[in-house]
């Protein structure tokens, strides 16, 4: 692999780490905005609220360093 190659992918992984986390703070606000805002009933709706605010915390917390220790072992030959 070259040093090009190893830049291009090494910038690819940084770009979807960094898509993972903001989409699981995005997921995280919708879900708090359905949890305590008026969106689905009036005055929130915790059913539907707090599950998708614990899959996006999650997804933003967990996942990328998932992906960080997936990535760091060397491909096994």
């Amino acid at each position: 692999m070259t040093p090009e190659d190893r830049d291009k992918l090494a910038q690819t992984r940084f770009a979807i780490i960094s898509a993972v986390r903001a989409s699981g703070v995005v997921l995280m606000l919708f879900g708090m905005w359905i949890w305590w805002g008026d969106l689905l009933d009036v005055g929130g709706n915790t059913a539907v609220g707090l599950p998708l605010f614990v899959l996006g915390m999650a997804e933003s917390m967990l996942l990328p360093r998932y992906f960080i220790r997936q990535w760091r072992t060397p491909p096994r030959a």
